[in-house]
């Protein structure tokens, strides 16, 4: 059986207001109007002052780098 992907089932939430966010996709909060940052490793959004994710502990800065 495929294996499916680790944020499909997780709820996505704004890392600044804890709102759902609508869509995983669209990277924009409605509720406090602000674009929302995703980690390249595991999907989720991330605070855009963190350097490191909170949800998979992927160092933030070496992933963008490596075009994760």
């Amino acid at each position: 059986m495929a294996e499916k992907n680790k944020t499909s089932n997780q709820c996505h939430t704004c890392p600044y207001c804890d709102e759902e966010i609508a869509e995983a996709a669209f990277p924009y909060c409605e509720a406090c109007r602000v674009n929302i940052l995703h980690c390249p490793r595991c999907g989720l959004a991330v605070p855009r002052d963190t350097e490191t994710c909170p949800h998979c502990g992927a160092d933030l800065k070496k992933e963008v780098a490596r075009g994760s």
